[in-house]
């Protein structure tokens, strides 16, 4: 095991056995990982920084079941996907907006020369696309977005996600198919 893991097995140790403050130390270390992923999920900053919150104080309270049979940051990241894909859901049941990512992301990562020239039409179809993201099933829509958004491979998506390939292909199949109903649905 190398010296930085084993560092930070007995940091986490540490903090176990009552030195709290040690807890900082991750946060720090982490915090730029877990903006990440939220980031993918919300856009505003106030709503970034408490799903933020959420995840660290869930981590901090969960930290006795971290198992060192990986890394803390592959579990923290699992962690933090979760909670995010938990919150998506919630957020879907509750009728909210999803969030507000996908207008300038979608818009700056996709391709829209597909899109009619006129610019209120161009508004109505990713206004169409955003809805229809945040009604499909959140680990497709997860899967789809990292492979069309970010251009990220089967492998790396595979990787980060802890997935099979073929599990991902599935994803990002259903993805496609429920957000064509979605929206069939509007023309």
């Amino acid at each position: 095991m190398d010296d930085s893991k084993e560092k930070e097995f007995e940091l986490i140790e540490d903090i176990l056995n009552g030195q709290q403050d040690g807890y900082r130390i991750l946060v720090d270390r982490y915090a730029s990982m877990v903006f990440s992923i939220v980031g993918k999920f919300v856009s505003r900053k106030a709503d970034r920084e408490e799903l933020a919150q959420q995840i660290f104080v869930k981590a901090y309270e969960r930290l006795d079941s971290f198992k060192r049979q990986s890394k803390f940051s592959s579990w923290l990241y699992t962690l933090a996907r979760n909670h995010c894909l938990d919150y998506a859901k919630n957020i879907r049941r509750s009728n909210k907006e999803f969030s507000e990512m996908e207008s300038h992301e979608l818009e700056s990562q996709m391709k829209v020369e597909d899109l009619p020239n006129d610019d209120i039409e161009k508004q109505e179809q990713r206004a169409i696309l955003e809805r229809a993201l945040s009604a499909i099933t959140p680990i497709y829509a997860e899967a789809f977005l990292m492979k069309y958004r970010d251009n990220m491979t089967y492998k790396a998506m595979a990787k980060r996600l802890d997935a099979t390939e073929g599990a991902l292909k599935v994803r990002v199949h259903r993805a496609r198919k429920e957000l064509q109903d979605h929206v069939n649905q509007y023309n």
